[in-house]
């Protein structure tokens, strides 16, 4: 099976570090203006390995960011949008983006949701705002006004990962990723290892909506894992596939 990594940022030994762990392709959720153009540059020169999503600038006309949207995915720039509310300084729910859901939904591409609160402070000169960091019950919301908008929760949850994953049993359009589990996992008290996540995500949800992504989640725990082969091809590929609609 290929590895489908879900979950990464652009970074000049990218194609480098990629082959060394054994990605075959790699989304890229940029962060800021210049990270999406460093994606869309790498995934345009080489896109069979490289997937961008877009970056919306919330500090500018909503609407003219849909119709930018519109015509990148149309140009074939870009598969889904990347929302980062700790830098970005917002809550899913808020009616002002619902131009772009409704753009989104309309393409049938996904958004992608930060989710979780992490140690460092401050990102492209912005501060770091924790309570933004719990978004799952913003996209709670959106996933009922939007239920044919696919949507990915990163870090299945992060340390909201209960909430995540019980919201996610309600909706079949939120999909949940794996990426920067050790991370959090290592911050959990009682102790929970990154496959004790993984697990319960497809007890609950079930494994066609959990996507593997890095961030330090070794793609060796998943496929060492005692999941099936099916379980895992789904998790490595075979969701990502679907998803990005390149099946």
């Amino acid at each position: 099976m290929r590895i489908i990594n879900f979950h990464d940022h652009f970074e000049d030994n990218i194609i480098e570090r990629n082959r060394s762990i054994g990605f075959n392709v790699s989304v890229l959720l940029p962060v800021g203006e210049e990270s999406e153009a460093n994606s869309i540059k790498i995934a345009e020169k080489k896109s069979e390995l490289f997937i961008s999503f877009a970056w919306i600038r919330l500090s500018e006309d909503i609407p003219k960011q849909a119709k930018r949207l519109r015509k990148m995915v149309n140009m074939g720039s870009v598969k889904g949008v990347k929302f980062q509310p700790l830098v970005q300084h917002f809550y899913p729910e808020e009616k002002r983006l619902f131009p772009i859901y409704e753009t989104c939904q309309e393409l049938e591409i996904p958004i992608l949701f930060h989710c979780g609160t992490v140690s460092f402070s401050w990102e492209l000169g912005i501060p770091h705002i924790a309570r933004y960091g719990c978004s799952i019950f913003g996209v709670d919301e959106i996933a009922f006004k939007f239920p044919n908008l696919p949507i990915v929760v990163a870090h299945l949850g992060g340390n909201y990962h209960n909430e995540t994953i019980i919201v996610a049993s309600k909706h079949s359009n939120i999909y949940l990723d794996t990426a920067y589990l050790p991370f959090f996992c290592s911050r959990l008290l009682p102790h929970v290892e990154p496959i004790e996540l993984i697990r319960r995500a497809v007890e609950i949800i079930g494994p066609g909506r959990v996507l593997y992504g890095w961030e330090g989640t070794d793609p060796k725990l998943v496929l060492e894992s005692d999941f099936s082969e099916g379980i895992k091809q789904q998790i490595m590929e075979t969701n990502a596939l679907k998803l990005l609609q390149i099946l």
